[in-house]
């Protein structure tokens, strides 16, 4: 396993905006892959398995890429890092 460091203040503000960001971005192509199968193929008449293929695409193929976003921003991404700073003073958990 890596031996974690300590974090500054800037460098962990700097990563919660690089994982909002990258969250931003899986979104936004799960989006687009959901509108855009549903349609850009909403015209063609294609079935399979008596399902259309523009749902087919759309709705359990999004889930799909969302679920690999995920797994992918998980791996490479996100950081396991703890937000306090270790200094007295803020709100305490009793």
């Amino acid at each position: 396993m890596e031996k974690k460091e300590k974090m500054s203040r800037e460098q962990k503000d700097k990563q919660v905006r690089r994982e909002a960001r990258a969250t931003l971005i899986l979104f936004a192509i799960c989006f687009l892959w959901n509108v855009g199968f549903a349609y850009g193929l909403s015209g063609s008449g294609i079935r399979i398995a008596g399902m259309p293929l523009w749902w087919l695409l759309s709705t359990p193929g999004m889930f799909v890429v969302a679920v690999v976003g995920v797994a992918y921003l998980l791996k490479k991404v996100f950081v396991n890092f703890d937000l306090e700073d270790g200094e007295k003073g803020g709100a305490q958990d009793e």
